[in-house]
């Protein structure tokens, strides 16, 4: 869609671009298409250098998409050589790079410029745009008279890839005149390539003590393995760390190539080198509480592969970082018995937090003092690590430990410091782990979890009355029903609430007749509960009970209901229940917001023409309401029904205007066009700025 534009609207543009408020620097930015190409691009590319980066993005998305993508070009390449302001050069440089292939042929050619600041930076963009038809030209450029230069086409090689690169820079890493700069941006660029190598080949740069550590981990793919493992164990036993490191990175990687005997040949290999120097070890462990996040990994795994004993305590206690916890604990759960040991040897001298991490390992080990340990930390007095055992002990699915987890239960719900609701929650979950039925657990222990459980209901506190109902809700036996009907019974709302979910596990679909009564609980949790039960259920006869509760007192009830009713539509075959639901889906439109967000839901179960019953709430107030009625609109109404939607372009929400400029752009309204254009000159919102443009841009197709 063409837009015109007279002498006031170019005015406006050119003084505006040169406001100190950058909000209006910004909209006359996107409004450069007012101006000639001659007079807009040199306003454009000042505004490169912008002090805010919202301009300078704008400016970058405005010649990104210039009509003369050349002259676009040739201007951003005559931003590369401006020394006084960096941001210009790199807002060019980010422009140049979106613009990819098409300014490819304006940078190849100022390779050539005398300018070898220009010259690195347009190599820098064409690594970045990563076409290969530069590649001949970035190879030219390893003899480039400048070694800032050189080592920037070694980068941009690495970075593009292709045939024919891999013996350019090889050559140029083992030329011992060259700068070492630029052969290791050379021996990086391989690495990036993932490049075949040979032992070989980089014994000149194993033997430079500068550049030995990317030498060393270059090695990692070499093809002469055979070759390569002598100088890789003697560059994990050398005096220089980085080295070391990166000889443990080589090492890893060639083990993972590696499987069987081959595999365990090489980490035998590498635990007889770190035992003959005990630095190996000394240094790793000692690096792993301040090297940076990839070399913790390198060497958490190192230690692993090695089974390094002395490595288990200071692993786990790397765990502690969240970035690091998954690799430390399958790191130590395969060193199995060696890490179990160590820690049980250590546990006097553990930290809180690592003992809870301990616990969180020995729920993925299977030796004694591992399942030992756990036993003695449910009785232990620090309630994080009971948790901690707790869940542990339900992973391991430990049975031996039912009756100290119900024990502990009981012993948990009586108190009331603040840790003791997650600690019922943890071995209510526990208890549940280890007894549910399935192919791993023997019947008895189901039987007897349910055995232990129920002798405790007498007299029990409400949180043992809660956690017998959900964890015979999660069991699943049939027999247990006459219990959790029992229970549906209980004083306490929260018992019969988890009775009423138990019930519906049990018994899917049923509609069993309790659950019918629950619909009259005093408690609203449960009304709350007993209908969501019922709406997956297959019985016709739930809807007339669900529509009474449509009328129930309480809001959060009524949202459950109708919420009940949509799924229970589409299930019915009885025409005269349908009529009679869409007729209180209706009525619940204009009710309490919750309940209208109900209905709204369950109209999109139903989909099809119902869109249409939701028209009404346009006109309602509240924004999250509207919102989601265009999105039902949209998604199941015809495009007439859209009609309404037009003027919400202009909402005072700004999420309700973003969703119907959205909804408009998906069905194609081209009606909308122009008040959607009229709602750019004031939006003030960025996200909804976005939407605008990219509305207004599938429209004009």
């Amino acid at each position: 869609m063409s837009m015109e534009f007279d002498d006031r609207d170019r005015e406006s543009v050119v003084r505006d671009i040169q406001s100190d408020d950058e909000d209006v620097r910004r909209l006359a930015i996107e409004r450069a298409d007012a101006l000639p190409l001659d007079q807009a691009l040199p306003l454009l590319i000042d505004r490169l250098g912008d002090s805010s980066w919202r301009v300078r993005k704008a400016a970058v998305e405005r010649l990104v998409s210039s009509e003369d993508p050349v002259r676009a070009a040739s201007a951003m390449i005559g931003a590369l050589a401006d020394g006084e302001n960096p941001g210009r050069r790199n807002a060019a440089i980010e422009a140049l790079i979106q613009c990819g292939p098409r300014v490819l042929t304006s940078l190849l050619a100022e390779l050539n410029s005398e300018d070898r600041d220009v010259r690195k930076l347009v190599v820098d963009t064409l690594a970045g745009i990563g076409d290969v038809r530069a590649n001949d030209a970035l190879m030219d450029l390893l003899h480039d008279p400048d070694p800032n230069v050189r080592g920037a086409a070694a980068d941009a090689l690495g970075a593009i890839g292709g045939p024919g690169i891999l013996e350019s820079l090889l050559t140029v890493a083992i030329e011992a005149g060259e700068d070492q700069l630029v052969r290791f941006s050379a021996l990086h660029a391989l690495a990036m390539l993932e490049a075949p190598v040979s032992a070989r080949d980089l014994g000149p740069v194993v033997d430079d003590p500068i550049l030995r550590p990317a030498g060393l981990e270059l090695l990692g793919r070499a093809v002469d393995e055979d070759e390569a493992v002598p100088v890789l164990l003697k560059g994990l036993v050398c005096n220089s760390r980085t080295s070391r490191e990166a000889a443990m990175k080589a090492l890893l990687r060639m083990y993972s190539r590696r499987d069987g005997l081959e595999a365990e040949r090489l980490s035998e290999q590498m635990r007889e080198a770190a035992n003959a120097a005990p630095v190996v070890v000394d240094s790793a462990v000692e690096r792993l509480s301040d090297a940076e996040l990839p070399v913790q990994l390198v060497i958490i795994q190192f230690l692993g592969l090695i089974r390094s004993a002395a490595g288990v305590v200071p692993i786990l206690q790397a765990g502690r970082d969240e970035a690091l916890t998954e690799v430390s604990l399958a790191t130590l759960e395969r060193m199995s018995d060696v890490a179990e040991e160590a820690v049980d040897l250590a546990w006097s001298e553990l930290d809180a937090d690592c003992r809870r991490g301990a616990c969180v390992l020995f729920g993925r080990t299977s030796g004694r003092r591992g399942a030992a340990r756990l036993m003695a930390a449910l009785e232990g007095s620090d309630p994080e690590l009971r948790i901690a055992a707790a869940r542990s002990v339900g992973r391991k699915k430990m049975s031996e430990a039912l009756p100290l987890l119900i024990r502990r239960l009981e012993t948990s719900a009586t108190e009331e410091d603040i840790d003791s609701e997650d600690e019922v929650i943890a071995l209510t979950e526990a208890v549940i782990a280890v007894a549910e039925p399935g192919a791993e657990t023997d019947p008895r222990v189901t039987e007897e979890a349910v055995e232990l459980l129920c002798s405790r209901l007498d007299g029990a506190p409400e949180a043992v009355r809660l956690a017998v109902a959900r964890v015979l809700g999660c069991i699943g036996r049939r027999e247990d029903v006459q219990l959790v009907t029992f229970l549906m019974k209980d004083p306490s709302a929260r018992v019969r609430r988890a009775a009423v979910d138990a019930l519906a596990r049990l018994e899917p679909g049923t509609a069993a007749e309790p659950l019918r009564l629950a619909l009259a609980d005093e408690s609203a949790s449960v009304r709350i509960a007993a209908a969501s039960a019922l709406g997956a259920s297959s019985n016709d006869a739930v809807i007339d009970d669900l529509m009474r509760l449509a009328d129930d007192d309480d809001a959060r009830v009524r949202a459950a209901a109708v919420r009940a009713l949509g799924l229970r539509f589409g299930q019915s075959t009885d025409e005269e229940r349908r009529k009679a639901t869409v007729a209180v889906l209706e009525n619940a439109l204009a009710d309490d917001v919750l309940v209208a967000l109900g209905a709204l839901e369950a109209f999109n179960s139903i989909g099809g023409t119902a869109s249409r019953s939701v028209l009404a709430l346009l006109e309602r107030s509240e924004p999250e309401l509207v919102k989601e009625a265009v999105i039902c609109i949209n998604r199941h109404g015809e495009v007439a029904d859209l009609e309404p939607v037009v003027p919400l372009v202009s909402h005072p929400d700004w999420s309700v205007r973003a969703e119907a400029i959205q909804a408009l752009a998906d069905r194609g309204v081209v009606r909308a066009v122009p008040p959607i254009l009229r709602r750019l000159e004031t939006e003030q919102d960025e996200f909804v700025r976005d939407v605008i443009l990219r509305a207004l841009k599938r429209l004009e197709c």
